[in-house]
């Protein structure tokens, strides 16, 4: 039985939640559409921490959204604000 509290309980979008309501938006993208871009602060192994990763992203979903910003290709890339290319 649903209470009348329940009623009143407002939940916050994505993009309240990343802090970006009324200027950004979260969207989703094909994946490949993101290419990485010269000195990449962030490297790629494929170890066991990344079979973790693998597997807590099958189990759990993603719980850190990816920050991207567009690109002149039409693709995207990190958004790194102190890493700017």
């Amino acid at each position: 039985m649903k209470s009348k509290s329940a009623d009143k309980i407002k939940m916050p979008s994505i993009d309240e939640l990343l802090g970006v309501s009324g200027e950004e938006s979260a969207t989703d993208i094909e994946i490949s559409r993101i290419h990485s871009f010269a000195n990449h602060p962030f490297k790629v192994l494929d170890d066991d921490k990344m079979d973790d990763l693998v597997e807590s992203i099958k189990q759990n979903g993603v719980l850190t959204p990816v920050l991207v910003r567009p690109d002149k290709n039409n693709s995207y890339k990190p958004s790194f604000p102190e890493t700017e290319e």
